[in-house]
């Protein structure tokens, strides 16, 4: 059976902060290079053992491990793969069957996979968000040991400085299909809402969050003037902790979401895929490509323009 799943990924700058608060971007390109040739090395050395040559950490009291590391000959983007390992062990049923829980050897995991495309030429990270894999977070950490082992000590403190959508309240204005509005506000602002909403309030609420969808048709859309009252009323009210929207700017774009409180900048792809199967890492970074790399449409534009 298929089923579509929607996938999202935010932009980071590899940054270092320096003591005087000033900050500079890190190139990885060398230090990818040299885990990439020793990768190759070993597999070649000996194809069926080629786990002790992995790069493995602790995060969060599991392993973790960089599973993967390539090359794509035409853009030179490096795709890296990190993998949680979770010591949980995962039932296996039908709709009407048994659960038994899959029979793992001591040394053995339960891997999460997280795609990772980078720019070495403009030092960029597009990252894929999981809900079971490593977040940016885990990731900047284990980047941060990859670059203690490989270089050493540096004159600052390495972050993964996530990319702001600065233009993201502008654009909210100039949509012309809105699909989606997700809204959370908290205290006085919050029982306004239930009033709206309900007769007479209720007094003990101390937060509502609201989503409001149009049709599943692609031509269906949220009205307009409802959507932007909406906007017009919380997007700068300091009550309100979540307003995202996803909406379309023009009739042939692709619909896309736009964080308004965060302002952090995002996509998301859709992939086929069959119950109880992955996501193919290969198929995950050629659409990661195609978002990131589309002419003035592309991504890497828009972090250029934002950083």
């Amino acid at each position: 059976m298929s089923k579509i799943k929607k996938v999202g990924f935010n932009f980071f700058r590899p940054i270092i902060k320096m003591k005087d608060d000033e900050t500079k971007l890190f190139n990885f390109k060398d230090i990818f290079e040299k885990i990439r040739g020793e990768y190759s090395q070993a597999k070649e050395i000996n194809d069926l053992e080629t786990e002790n040559h992995k790069l493995v950490y602790n995060y969060n009291g599991e392993p973790a491990r960089l599973s993967s590391i390539e090359v794509d000959v035409d853009t030179e983007y490096y795709h890296l793969v990190f993998e949680r390992l979770n010591y949980q062990v995962p039932t296996r049923t039908t709709l009407h069957g048994e659960s038994q829980a899959l029979d793992l050897d001591e040394d053995e995991y339960i891997g999460f996979e997280v795609n990772v495309l980078y720019d070495p030429y403009h030092q960029i990270f597009m990252i894929q968000r999981n809900r079971d894999s490593l977040g940016p977070s885990g990731i900047e950490i284990f980047l941060r040991t990859i670059i203690d082992r490989y270089v050493g000590q540096i004159d600052g403190i390495f972050n993964l400085a996530i990319v702001s959508d600065t233009s993201a309240k502008k654009r909210a204005f100039n949509q012309s299909a809105y699909r989606k509005i997700h809204i959370k506000v908290t205290g006085n602002k919050a029982n306004g809402i239930v009033e709206k909403f309900t007769k007479g309030g209720n007094k003990g609420v101390d937060s509502v969050e609201i989503i409001f969808n149009s049709k599943i048709e692609k031509a269906e859309k949220i009205d307009e003037d409802f959507a932007k009252k909406i906007l017009d009323e919380y997007i700068d009210d300091p009550e309100v902790q979540k307003l995202r929207i996803r909406s379309r700017e023009n009739e042939d774009d692709v619909v896309e979401p736009i964080d308004l409180i965060d302002h952090k900048l995002q996509t998301f792809c859709e992939f086929d895929y069959r119950e109880n199967r992955h996501l193919n890492p290969i198929s995950v970074f050629e659409k990661m490509k195609l978002k990131f790399d589309i002419e003035d449409g592309g991504f890497k534009n828009k972090v250029l323009r934002e950083s």
